[in-house]
């Protein structure tokens, strides 16, 4: 056996039928919700007024967002610390409805404080941006016009004085900060230069190592010009030695000679006493050896060639102790050199260091002076509509409040109109099952 669900079909007809048979329900009701609307409306709540004052942040817009300074050197330090904080339109929003500030406008136009709190007087400013502008509007709404005025103009000028107040107390703590660290930098430069100077007046300084390194070397390369010379000069000395010695091998000692014993008066005076006649001794030759002048003055020369070689090969020893003994000091100067020019590098660097951190501290110490002076919140928000007391109130929307009564009555009667139908029926058919 299947369960059949008992649906009850409601037709158009007895929608209609309802609505006409409770027209006078849903008149009355609607009647009752108007006629409350308009007493409160006209006479019970009190007309309110909106004033706007309007603001440009001229420091907010994107394009005047500046990017932070990732330097790690120390103008980018000085910067992170003393930089002005970029603020958005949201950041100003949020900080137009400071207690300070709301504290600051009660206490200037003398509000009544039980009924101006800070509380009551943020949820009467109603802030807007204005699409596609740097431009925020201050809506204040009060039952005063001249008093809703009055709170919005007050309030956009103690925005302005907190943003340059705000603006200064940062200048003035990054003053403060710079300033001390300005004297300690000053006293790191003192003793950077006094050690500069201190260094200078050491003895034998970088430009005399320099001077005395470049005579030791023209000194250097002097000798072993030196001694390219010699040895060439040696050089040739030797082979010019083997070459008389090679000729003095082929050259004879002694030259012979035949001579007539006629031209000799010692051996014709002999030979006469012997009992020889002069037409018989020219015909007699003896022969006779004497030493070869070649012979000597090759022996002469390969003397002098060896004495020569000698003295050249005591220069060239010389020479090459000189080079041995400039070379040596010149790697003492050399080290020297390195040593001192290391140590001129670490103390220019020192000095140049803390110069220009000085520097930047004294830069930076004016510029936050001058920022401290200047009023950046006038500058960087400007009122540029100031409220004036409204003339026609804004509120209540008295034909608004009327229309959604009327609403509200046609639904409230209509329900209860069909609520009534519905009871009446379900009241017969319970009567009609018994």
């Amino acid at each position: 056996m299947n369960y059949q669900p008992d649906y009850e079909e409601i037709s158009l007809r007895e929608i209609i039928e309802a609505l006409l048979n409770g027209w006078k329900i849903i008149a009355i009701i609607t009647a009752i919700c108007v006629a409350l609307a308009g007493v409160v409306s006209f006479y019970i709540l009190e007309p309110t007024y909106e004033a706007k004052a309007t603001l440009m942040a001229s420091m907010a817009t994107d394009r005047l967002t500046n990017a932070q300074n990732d330097s790690e050197d120390v103008e980018g330090i000085l910067d992170s610390i003393s930089t002005y904080p970029v603020m958005t339109i949201q950041t100003y929003k949020e900080q137009i409805k400071n207690a300070k500030i709301l504290q600051k406008t009660i206490d200037q136009l003398g509000l009544d404080k039980e009924v101006f709190t800070i509380r009551s007087l943020r949820n009467s400013i109603e802030l807007e941006n204005i699409k596609d502008t740097n431009l925020i509007a201050v809506k204040v709404t009060n039952n005063n016009p001249k008093l809703a005025a009055d709170i919005a103009n007050t309030v956009a000028k103690n925005f302005t004085i907190f943003i340059s107040d705000m603006a200064k107390d940062k200048a003035s703590k990054s003053s403060r900060f710079i300033e001390n660290q300005l004297e300690v930098e000053k006293q790191k430069l003192d003793d950077a230069l006094l050690e500069l100077k201190q260094f200078l007046a050491q003895p034998r300084g970088v430009d005399e190592l320099e001077a005395e390194t470049t005579s030791k070397l023209e000194m250097l390369t002097k000798y072993k010009t030196q001694l390219v010379e010699k040895q060439i000069e040696l050089n040739k000395q030797k082979s010019a030695l083997a070459t008389a010695t090679e000729e003095l091998q082929e050259t004879p000692e002694k030259l012979v000679t035949n001579k007539s014993l006629a031209s000799d008066p010692l051996l014709s005076q002999s030979a006469s006493q012997s009992g020889l006649k002069l037409e018989e001794t020219s015909n007699i030759l003896m022969e006779e050896e004497e030493i070869n002048p070649l012979y000597l003055k090759l022996k002469n020369d390969i003397a002098e060639t060896k004495v020569i070689i000698s003295g050249l090969t005591n220069e060239i020893n010389n020479i090459k102790d000189s080079i041995n003994k400039a070379q040596k000091e010149m790697e003492t100067l050399q080290v020297e050199l390195a040593e001192k020019t290391h140590q001129d590098k670490l103390v220019q660097r020192k000095v140049s260091l803390a110069q220009g951190t000085y520097e930047a501290f004294l830069n930076k110490y004016e510029e936050t002076r001058i920022a401290e002076s200047s009023e950046i919140g006038e500058s960087s928000i400007l009122i540029v509509g100031g409220a004036v007391a409204p003339q026609y109130p804004t509120g209540p929307k008295k034909m608004l409040n009327l229309a959604i009564a009327t609403v509200l009555g046609l639904m409230l009667g209509t329900f209860i109109a069909f609520f009534k139908e519905y009871w009446e029926r379900t009241g017969e058919s319970v009567a009609g099952s018994k």
